[in-house]
């Protein structure tokens, strides 16, 4: 029989409570229940301390205690599933240091807001005391995560973005500057002063452009440099143009797999499609990254997708493969909000980001880019302005797999707010090695402009069409047969085809690639005059680049306020009134200071709590010229298991102490620094200040 899932976290939390060692388990019981009675039944004080926590009273002041932080905590542990303590502090990066957010931690423990267990796999996992889940819920939403900014500053400035005629002009950028890159794959000298001639301020955007079209071979190698591979980038062109510049941006940082690129251009679209108005800050992105990117289907966390997303099934797959083969950067990068910051900088540029202004800690606010605009195409757009002395003038309006055949025999003069090219000899006669005819330009150009050709152009391509036919350089395969036998030749339906040439008669220049495919041919052609060839035809076949479902503009996330449960000075008066109510009692020093420091974790409820016999002073910080106090803290530390932080002029250090090797006047720890766990040896003495980071009941 299946238990209610509910019912089940209520016993995962009391067997939580039921494994602590005794020390601790005592400990918890008596700072909110009092002093143990003997003979005493460790479950039914279990029971006892679910009933306190179920109380109404007890809810209410617990939900009405929590600030800011914990609620964004609390929300964090909600909607990541399985959220261990390394998972929290990389969502929380640049935002809360390992040592605050470890303390929180252990403080909401404290306070029987959260718990730990293990799961399966014997990862420490983190989660909401069943009790409050329906108390909570009003105050633990998306929206407490993902923070509006706070603007300093607005950029009034129309961001650059890539555009279809933009990839279209660098390609014939391309066609005449093959020689581009040096070895390390940067621009030569000479590349980058003619960029910067002829694309004003668009260097960086067309650096991370053209290594793009590399790891996406768009480009390939040749002896002189890089040619465009077109009919590759014609099938790249027909691609949803968002999609389009998602790869773009993710093959700017590295060549990747077919699954991994996909992934990434997922994630990178459906974060910046998930963007309200009013934008985030790059640190919010990262966030909003990370709870995309989180599989919630099979954990203990809500997910933040719903159970239809489409990118939970990709990250499935993904964390299901051993391995992939290789790329630049590797194939699986277990934090996928990692990707997003390496991509944000591109994505700004390629226009899937769009810089808004800067919040009051100096960080750069982002809203979704300006390709998320709902555009409007005409079917055959008059976009094309030929003059009298061949220079074209191309306005927006034209979709790059339309673009693409135009590129072959124009030159770019300038790209500017409107791009301008020019007709010469030169580029016309790559438009003829590109397979276009005199007819096939004349057509292109008719076609996209509104008015008529100019006259003098037409008579100068007829011109250097007769010039480029009266002599010809052939490479590939020839065949050849008598003159009688010709006609057959030419009508049968295996070879006609593949004939790209006719040099003479009974003579044909043949497009095959290789002597297999010819064998093939004329295996199949049934003419035993050529004589049979029996060897098996073998078909190649280019794979496409794989596509999906855009995501839509959207607001994914909830993002209505809900009031805090109370205010500041509503939190500031329970304070008061329980320190009020200790100063009232007769007691030792000791045991009011740590009455107070249980005050002011916000572990005191009501006044019944406030019971000398239930408090243990313990000395945990210590500094300046201190050291035999200093000293103490780390020896304790490290019998309590417990972590300590490290206080230098120039850093601070928090982790596990290991052991301590005394040195004259001075002491060494060797500690196990979080969060990395690299193992260092530090002075105690050189420390300004030495703290012990409090010990968790519920550890």
């Amino acid at each position: 029989m299946q238990l209610d899932p509910k019912v089940q976290r209520i016993i995962d939390w009391r067997e939580s409570i039921a494994v602590l060692p005794d020390n601790h388990f005592f400990e918890i019981i008596r700072m909110y229940l009092g002093e143990i009675k003997t003979p005493f039944n460790k479950q039914k004080l279990i029971e006892e301390l679910g009933a306190f926590i179920r109380r109404e009273e007890t809810r209410r002041t617990l939900v009405s205690l929590l600030s800011e932080t914990d609620l964004r905590i609390i929300s964090a542990v909600k909607y990541i599933s399985n959220a261990t303590q390394e998972k929290l502090y990389s969502f929380f990066a640049g935002t809360y240091s390992f040592a605050a957010l470890y303390e929180r931690l252990l403080n909401l423990e404290e306070r029987l807001i959260l718990y730990r267990k293990c799961d399966r796999n014997g990862k420490t996992i983190v989660l909401i005391n069943p009790h409050l889940e329906e108390d909570l819920a009003p105050y633990t939403k998306q929206s407490v995560l993902l923070e509006p900014p706070e603007y300093a500053g607005i950029s009034y400035e129309a961001p650059a973005s890539l555009s279809p005629e933009l990839i279209a002009a660098f390609i014939s950028f391309i066609h005449k500057n093959r020689d581009l890159c040096k070895a390390d794959g940067t621009f030569k000298k000479r590349t980058e002063s003619e960029i910067e001639r002829l694309f004003p301020g668009k260097t960086e955007m067309l650096y991370n452009l053209t290594k793009a079209f590399i790891n996406l071979s768009l480009i390939r190698e040749v002896g002189e440099g890089f040619e465009i591979d077109k009919n590759k980038f014609l099938a790249f062109a027909r691609l949803d143009e968002r999609l389009q510049y998602a790869y773009f941006c993710v093959a700017s940082a590295g060549r990747f797999s077919r699954s991994s690129l996909v992934r990434q251009a997922k994630l990178l679209l459906e974060v910046a499609s998930s963007i309200p108005h009013e934008g985030f800050s790059r640190s919010i992105i990262l966030r909003l990254a990370y709870l995309i990117s989180e599989d919630q289907e099979d954990g203990t966390g809500v997910s933040s997708l719903g159970t239809s997303s489409r990118f939970s099934a990709i990250l499935n797959r993904a964390r299901a493969e051993q391995s992939e083969t290789t790329s630049a950067i590797s194939d699986f990068d277990s934090d996928l909000s990692s990707i997003l910051d390496r991509l944000i900088e591109c994505a700004s540029l390629f226009g899937i980001l769009s810089k808004k202004g800067t919040d009051i800690h100096d960080e750069s606010i982002y809203v979704s880019g300006t390709i998320f605009d709902q555009k409007e195409f005409e079917e055959t757009p008059k976009v094309l302005s030929v003059d009298a002395g061949f220079n074209v003038t191309l306005m927006p309006g034209l979709s790059l797999e339309n673009l693409i055949p135009l590129m072959d025999f124009m030159e770019l003069v300038q790209f500017d707010t409107a791009a301008v090219f020019e007709i010469n000899r030169k580029s016309v006669m790559r438009g003829f090695d590109a397979g276009l005819s005199a007819n096939k330009i004349f057509s292109l150009l008719k076609r996209y402009s509104p008015y008529e050709i100019p006259q003098n152009l037409e008579i100068s391509v007829d011109d250097w069409s007769k010039s480029y036919s009266s002599a010809t350089i052939y490479k590939g395969y020839v065949l050849q047969v008598s003159a009688e036998k010709a006609a057959i030749t030419e009508n049968n339906p295996a070879i006609a085809p593949f004939i790209a040439a006719k040099l003479a008669v009974g003579i044909y220049l043949l497009s095959v690639e290789s002597d297999e495919q010819a064998q093939a041919i004329i295996a199949r052609s049934g003419l035993d005059f050529i004589g049979k060839i029996k060897t098996p035809e073998k078909a190649y076949e280019s794979i496409g680049f794989p596509e999906f479902a855009v995501p839509q503009k959207t607001d994914r996330f909830d993002t209505s306020e809900e009031p805090a449960p109370t205010s500041d000075e509503e939190r500031a008066a329970h304070f008061e009134a329980m320190r009020a109510e200790l100063e009232k009692l007769n007691l030792p020093q000791e045991k009011k200071e740590g009455l107070a420091q249980r005050i002011q974790h916000k572990i005191i409820l009501s006044p019944v709590q406030l019971r000398a016999d239930s408090v243990k002073y313990e000395r945990i910080e210590a500094g300046g010229m201190d050291f035999s106090g200093k000293l103490h803290i780390v020896e304790g530390s490290i019998s309590n298991n417990s972590m300590v932080e490290l206080q230098f002029d120039d850093r601070v250090i928090v982790g596990i102490p290991l052991s301590i090797t005394k040195t004259g006047t001075d002491a060494t720890v060797l500690m196990e620094v979080m969060p990395d766990r690299d193992e260092k040896v530090l002075s105690i003495g050189q420390a300004k200040f030495v703290k012990r980071i409090r010990g968790s009941v519920l550890r």
